[in-house]
Formats: C-alpha cells, structure tokens, sequence
C-alpha cells in the first residue's frame, strides 16, 4: 500500500494560464495517470494556491472557494483514490475561517493546506490563533507548504534557486517561528505536517536548543522574550510530522533519528514533479530500515491521521 501525501492539482480554470505554455502538469488526469504508472493506491491531493499572492483579501477568498469545491468534487469523484485538502491562509479573516469550515464540514475535506507565509506574514502570528482553534477543534491535519516566493526572494531569481532553496528556508523558518512562538503550548493536539522535510527543521533545530538553553549567556545573540515556551524547541519538533519530499537519502535518515518512524509521510511532489515519482517511492524502499517502520512511512501514518477505514482494515 502506497499513500501519497504530497500531490498538486489546479482547478482547470488555474491550468489555462499563460505561464504554464499549454502544458500545465498539475491535472487530475495526469495526477492519475502517473500514480497508475507507479503503483501509488491513494493521494492526498492539494493546491498551494501560490496565484493568489499579491491578491486582494476578496480576490483570494474566491480562489479559496474555486479549490475547495473543486477538491470536493474530485474525492466524490474518485473516493478510492483520492483525499482532498482544503486551502486556507491564516489570518485571512473571518470569511477564509468560515470557508475552511464549510470545506471540512460540508464538503467532507480531510484537511488543509497553508503556505509557510502569505505575503510577508506568518501562521504564528497573534491574528491567526483563530485558524489554529478552528483547525484543533476539527481534528484535521495541516499541511504547511512553501508559498510561490517569499522573503529573500530578490536574491534568488537565478538558475530556479526560489524552488530550490528559497521555498525551503520559508518552510524551515516558519516552523521554527511556531515552536518558539508557543502554538504547541497554546494548541497541543494540532497535527501539523511540514512539507519538504521541514525545509531543513533538522538541522537548525540543535542550534534552535542552545539558543534556548544558552539563555543569559547568549545576550550578544538578541534578545529571547518573551519566553512562551516550557520545554527545548526539539520538544516541539518530534510533536510535529514531516514528508518526504526531498530526493535526498542522508536527510531523510536525520529525520528518522530525529522524529522516528511514526511522524514521517511518503510524498513525492508529483504532480508537478511528474517524472521524479519513481525516485521518490525508491528511496523509501531503499532505506536500511524494518518492514513495519516502512509501511507506517509509506501508508500508516498518513492513513491514521486522515483517519481512514482502510487503517483497520489491511491490519485485520
């Protein structure tokens, strides 16, 4: 059993746009098509929304609707295949929480996706605690995912360095900033899933821990207040869970010593990423690990936490 988490789909009136040439790759067809190819059972399929930066609040509201009720219609569509997520930008208001609601409830959607930041602000800022009371009080998981571009990104505009690294220090700061910034303590049961392996969350988080400890002895590195955490950042960390997207076998195994099997999700970015699916399911069958801690990072973890029957179902 194979459960992507990780796969991009537009509404088809996002696929006609001038950028993409005529070839947009992020269709339900070829979503399918390829998943076929390489033996994947299921996806969770989601949309980064990455056209509505820049946007008006009433412009990006309808983009948001646009997706979900067309995410909807796909896992009606194809329920044995498919589990559709949500989109939603943290404090975007009223009317963006009562839309993610109306999609989890109404629609049936098993989650949400949020951008690592949205236009310059970030998911631990104070006027975005609302999404988090919504998101805990509706048991669903979040997926947070790389915004188009963010900060930095004047610097970046060569050889695709803003797909490569610019996305990926966008995710890792914005975990970080909500491990210091106290969500977990706030908002212990939220299930929160970085994109990417964190964006490299690994690495930096024993620099996070002294940052944290060193506290006084630290002054000339800025100021650490106001305290809103109890424990080290790692504590934080391994409440979290983290995919696979990376292509990258070193890192993938830092992140199993870190977070363990149980908090780790195949994906693959495919769509749009088409021809790099085999690679990715690859990896995961290379790595030196038991069969079991396979199977929860290939299908189990996903499964339990988009609290599919299928979990009881292959264990029996």
């Amino acid at each position: 059993m194979i459960l992507n988490w990780h796969a991009h789909v537009y509404p088809p009136a996002r696929q006609t746009a001038p950028e993409w040439q005529g070839r947009c790759p992020m269709t339900i067809e070829n979503l399918l098509r390829i998943h076929d190819g390489a033996g994947v059972d299921m996806a969770v399929v989601s949309n980064p929304i990455h056209y509505v930066k820049g946007q008006s609040a009433e412009a990006t509201l309808a983009a948001i609707q646009e997706w979900d009720e067309y995410a909807a219609t796909l896992q009606q569509r194809y329920p044995d295949r498919l589990v559709g997520f949500a989109s939603s930008v943290p404090g975007g208001g009223d009317a963006v929480l009562k839309e993610l609601e109306r999609a989890i409830r109404d629609y049936g959607l098993r989650g949400v996706l949020i951008n690592s930041s949205h236009n310059g602000a970030y998911p631990d800022e104070d006027n975005a605690r609302g999404f988090f009371e919504l998101v805990t009080a509706l048991d669903v998981p979040v997926m947070v995912h790389a915004p188009a571009y963010s900060f930095g990104e004047e610097c970046m505009r060569m050889y695709r360095l803003v797909s490569s690294v610019g996305r990926a220090s966008d995710e890792c700061l914005a975990l970080a900033r909500m491990i210091v910034r106290g969500i977990w303590e706030q908002f212990p049961t939220l299930k929160l899933v970085g994109a990417h392996l964190g964006g490299g969350i690994c690495e930096v988080i024993g620099r996070m821990n002294y940052a944290y400890e060193l506290q006084d002895e630290a002054f000339f590195l800025g100021s650490y207040a106001p305290m809103k955490i109890k424990h080290p950042p790692s504590h934080y960390l391994k409440k979290m869970y983290l995919d696979t997207v990376t292509y990258n076998p070193p890192a993938v195994r830092m992140v199993l010593d870190w977070m363990g099997a149980d908090r780790v999700l195949y994906g693959s970015d495919a769509p749009p990423l088409t021809s790099l699916k085999p690679r990715a399911i690859q990896l995961i069958r290379d790595l030196d690990i038991p069969e079991g801690d396979r199977e929860q990072i290939f299908w189990r973890n996903a499964a339990r936490l988009l609290k599919l029957p299928l979990v009881g179902a292959l264990a029996a």
